[in-house]
């Protein structure tokens, strides 16, 4: 089978490698669609600490069973499945306790000590496959993964309902933060970034006012809105430095900051004396609902193939890389999806 491997910083080819069998307790899945996500990106550069090469890549995917392993319950050859990326042992106290991505013994599909899915065919455990419904299509399928951590990022913090909420980054993820936060009942969101042509998506996506960081001051702009209070929930959704410190300088007394973006190439500083004194609740978030982002997108609460701008196959997606589209964004580049044979 065909399948994009990462050798190492800036190395990235399609090879021919060894179509995987599932073992005990596994499924092997016909790949249909698998979302390409900046922590690719990390990867391919090398600043992702935990990769080892050599690896096959990609974690946000699904496709068609194709074959089923001894015990493998709970699914039948030729159902549409989604994979969660996070492979985790059911044993540990977070396992017990359903904070699978928390699992001490943890690998990361296509990311950390476990080969992905930008290949034909991947193994995954049957536990980690959830049921893709006929109404979402394999492009909105792609985008399944990229949902499924703002929602269950939001869960993780006070309940928005009434508040106001600031969201730092408006990436893919940054975009469903704010779209969920109105169907929580937020009573203002703020999206700050530095790309117009995303931050014009904000309102579509539940945005009350977008701001231009390049252009403008805008922490001073939030707290000028909020009557010098700050808001009630920043959300750091960009993996940024400036961000981060911009999120905690917006926040009210008592807020919420969550960090959902990721600083992949190291420490940051951070000006950490207005957690303390204004008493600030500090969330780090990295799981996943798979279910509570199926039911959205097939329920059509949160539109997702509109930030589909681009559709690859295993070979232009090395292409992607290698000349800089993804990582400089060009060609309004927001969200990319790998697409195989006959995918509808």
């Amino acid at each position: 089978m065909k399948a994009v491997v990462w050798k190492g910083p800036y190395n990235l080819s399609l090879e021919e490698t060894a179509k995987p069998s599932p073992a005990r307790g596994e499924v092997l899945i016909k790949t249909k669609a698998v979302g390409v996500c900046g922590s690719d990106l990390d990867i391919y550069e090398g600043r992702f600490k935990q990769a080892h090469a050599p690896m096959i890549i990609g974690h946000e995917g699904g496709g068609v069973v194709d074959a089923l392993g001894a015990d493998a319950a709970g699914v039948e050859s030729g159902d549409r499945v989604m994979v969660e990326c996070i492979l985790h042992c059911g044993k540990c106290e977070y396992c017990r306790t359903g904070r699978y991505g928390l699992c001490d013994n943890g690998r990361v599909m296509g990311m950390v000590d476990a080969d992905g899915e930008y290949a034909e065919y991947f193994t995954a455990p049957v536990k980690n496959c959830y049921s893709l419904p006929d109404e979402i299509s394999w492009p909105e399928a792609g985008m399944i993964d990229t949902l499924a951590g703002p929602v269950h990022a939001l869960k993780g913090v006070h309940p928005v309902k009434g508040k106001t909420v600031a969201v730092f980054g408006p990436g893919p993820a940054g975009l469903f933060f704010c779209r969920l936060a109105k169907l929580q009942g937020a009573s203002k969101v703020y999206l700050v970034g530095t790309r117009d042509e995303r931050l014009k998506l904000g309102r579509p996506y539940g945005a009350d006012i977008s701001l231009n960081a390049s252009n403008v001051d805008a922490p001073a702009a939030i707290l000028s809105d909020t009557d010098g209070r700050g808001v009630h929930l920043a959300i750091e959704a960009a993996g940024s430095e400036k961000a981060l410190n911009d999120s905690i300088n917006v926040l009210r007394k008592a807020g919420d900051l969550l960090i959902y973006g990721v600083f992949g190439s190291g420490p940051v500083t951070v000006d950490i004396q207005p957690v303390q004194l204004k008493e600030i609740t500090v969330t780090g978030s990295c799981g996943l609902d798979y279910s509570g982002a199926i039911e959205l997108i097939k329920n059509r609460d949160v539109a997702v193939e509109d930030l589909v701008t681009h559709r690859f196959s295993l070979n232009s997606l090395i292409k992607a890389f290698s000349t800089g589209l993804i990582k400089e964004r060009r060609e309004g580049y927001i969200k990319g999806v790998v697409l195989f044979k006959k995918a509808d």
